[in-house]
């Protein structure tokens, strides 16, 4: 390793800029090549890149705003006694584009003198490191370069026309012994990254993005990095101290998984099961996004919306994995905590579905990578066969919305991207109160064990079956769950209501109104898994009676379990009226439910019910609270069995929840 590699490692290496670490190359030839890079008079060049500035009458100011400015590791903290006159006077190879004098009014220039004094953060972000980089950068021999500077921008350098990022250049290509300068007669342009633009205070005020500023703020965390940082001598109790600290600042919105699974220990009560993010870091320089960023008057009106879908209750009763709902174990919620986990969500609600990678949004023929920025953001994607953010969600226009109604108000262009400052948070109904889709399989149901039923799972791929299936349904997934008894008792089993599968991602009920749906699959199928060679219309399906063929069928009821919150953690349960099923194609059966007024339904009640169900509190991210729906055949044995064609066998293949609207 080279002395300008240990150099650089220690003042350079390890800069921060938006959260993330400034790449180096390792110790290599490819360094040296750099630092030997042929340059008409380099290897005559004693002087640094500080002593050519410092003895440049046009670069009086530049000089006196770096010889202030500390260098900072990250936001929060500066590198100890050490200034960016420090960096361009040491051995580190790099390139200056410094502002000559008359790029800067009195005023910017006693500005800048002043943010070197109070927040040179800022002063490194916007002005020293968006005019340096590291190696020699030659304008000669043509062609444009694209320059990653010291605070992560990327710049282009059009070494033909002479120009950084179309800002001419005035003295260019004077040989230092640490690098080369240029200067130019305006300061190089700078743009924010999303990341920067929101946690940027002025911008937040001024712009009215308050609210989503202070979420942004509150997610970052900064860490002490011990194996980046180089170690002193030990005090006098024999800690480590250190003469070059690292620190490292990270966010949790910006993870690449859209929901982060919460530890117990560190939950909100213990009661949250995940939290949520963007799915992709809003900070990356090298991508290219547009965003969606919601006002203050956006934020206030969305919570209001939404707040009707998040009304928990004080008591439920937890169904972890160990009890399953079967014994009276309570989930207690104060008023404080309910109103900080209603915030919570509705908060991940909004910010969840607001960015796009350009690069992820298909044209008008399903080809993802094809767009422009600029022609994407003129037609704000209307050819674009869909929308999918970076939280997973796909978005069409249908007959109630319009995509493109999403990139509404003022533009904003960004280093990394294109923002649309709007006064709407106008994302479809299915995104903060989606369908539920239940795959049936061991994440869904219980107790089957104490039910009299045995379940057995079954492959049935679709492709394979025939013709025949075509006619008479498809499954989901190529596979079901087929329920029988093995005593002359009714069948039944419970399946937990928490979205499994979707097109979005996976849900839970909210308070609000749902039309419950169970999607059976008829028993021939069970042994038509791979041939039609079993005709379905004189198969299995059916059955002989005193010498009378007849159609095998069932007979069904369904009660629905959940929260009564009377204080004491009880829930009501809701009896379906019977369906009379006939079991002769894949049938998505809409379960009839009487309104419940807060009070239990017995085999007694003879209605009316309703096609939709109102659910009165909520469990969305709440940790094993959930709905149930038990499912029991009530065929009876004599003469339901035996004379009329029932069974007590059932198949089901998923059981989904429709939202409607309130």
């Amino acid at each position: 390793m080279t002395k300008h590699m240990k150099y650089l490692n220690k003042y350079i290496g390890a800069v921060l800029m938006g959260g993330a670490m400034l790449t180096i190359p390792g110790c290599s030839d490819t360094w040296d090549d750099h630092y030997n890079a042929a340059e008409e008079g380099s290897s005559a060049a004693t002087e640094t890149l500080w002593e050519i500035i410092s003895n440049n009458p046009n670069l009086s100011r530049f000089k006196a705003i770096a010889e202030k400015s500390a260098y900072y590791r990250d936001e929060t903290h500066p590198q100890d006694g050490y200034t960016f006159k420090d960096m361009l006077q040491n051995a580190s190879l790099m390139t200056v584009w410094a502002p000559e004098n008359e790029a800067f009014s009195d005023e910017e220039y006693e500005h800048w003198l002043e943010l070197a004094e109070t927040n040179g953060y800022t002063v490194q972000q916007q002005l020293l490191g968006n005019s340096m980089a590291l190696w020699r950068r030659i304008a000669t021999g043509g062609g444009i370069d694209t320059v990653t500077m010291l605070n992560s921008k990327k710049l282009a350098f059009d070494k033909e026309k002479f120009t950084m990022n179309n800002i001419p250049l005035d003295e260019k290509n004077v040989a230092a012994s640490n690098g080369t300068l240029h200067t130019v007669k305006e300061v190089l342009p700078f743009k924010f990254n999303f990341y920067e633009y929101l946690k940027d205070k002025t911008n937040a005020e001024e712009n009215h993005l308050v609210k989503f500023h202070d979420l942004i703020v509150s997610n970052d965390t900064t860490y002490f990095s011990k194996d980046s940082s180089i170690e002193g001598t030990p005090d006098a109790n024999g800690n480590p101290t250190y003469v070059d600290s690292v620190y490292f600042t990270t966010n949790k919105l910006f993870v690449g998984s859209h929901r982060i699974p919460t530890e117990i220990p560190n939950a909100m009560d213990s009661v949250m099961t995940y939290d949520e993010s963007f799915g992709e870091h809003i900070d990356w320089e090298d991508s290219v996004y547009v965003m969606v960023l919601p006002t203050d008057e956006a934020w206030e009106a969305t919570t209001k919306k939404l707040e009707k879908y998040y009304n928990y209750a004080n008591v439920y009763l937890n169904k972890n994995d160990e009890n399953m709902g079967k014994s009276n174990q309570k989930l207690f919620l104060s008023a404080d905590t309910i109103d900080k986990f209603r915030t919570k969500n509705i908060d991940m609600d909004i910010i969840s579905p607001l960015v796009f990678n350009l690069h992820e949004q298909p044209n008008a023929g399903g080809e993802k990578g094809r767009w422009q920025l600029e022609d994407f953001v003129k037609e704000k994607g209307a050819s674009a066969e869909y929308f999918l953010n970076t939280f997973g969600d796909t978005l069409r226009t249908d007959a109630n919305w319009d995509k493109t109604s999403l990139f509404n108000g003022k533009q904003v262009e960004l280093s990394n991207g294109v923002g649309f400052l709007s006064n709407e948070w106008n994302f479809p109904t299915k995104l903060y109160k989606p369908d539920l889709f239940i795959e049936v399989g061991p994440r869904s149901f219980f107790n089957y064990d104490k039910m009299n039923v045995s379940p057995e799972f079954i492959t049935f791929p679709n492709s394979e079956a025939g013709e025949w299936v075509n006619e008479l349904g498809k499954v989901s997934y190529d596979n079901f769950y087929y329920w029988y008894s093995s005593t002359n008792q009714s069948p039944k089993v419970e399946f937990a209501l928490v979205g499994t599968d979707g097109e979005n991602h996976d849900s839970e009920v909210m308070s609000g109104k749902y039309e419950i749906q169970v999607v059976m699959v008829p028993d021939f199928y069970v042994y038509n898994v791979k041939s039609d060679t079993i005709a379905p219309a004189i198969g299995l399906s059916h059955k002989v009676v005193n010498g009378d063929t007849i159609p095998v069928k069932h007979k069904l009821q369904f009660t629905l379990t959940y929260c009564n919150n009377n204080g004491s953690g009880s829930e009501i349960k809701a009896i379906s009226d019977v369906i009379d099923w006939d079991g002769q194609k894949v049938d998505t059966l809409t379960i009839r439910f009487p309104e419940l007024d807060g009070k239990n339904t017995t085999g007694s009640y003879k209605g009316p019910y309703y096609d939709d169900v109102v659910f009165p509190y909520s469990y969305k991210n709440l940790r094993f609270c959930y709905p149930t729906l038990q499912i029991t055949s009530t065929a009876k044995n004599k003469p339901d069995i035996d004379s009329n064609g029932y069974t007590h066998n059932f198949c089901i293949d998923r059981i989904i929840l429709r939202s409607k609207e309130d």
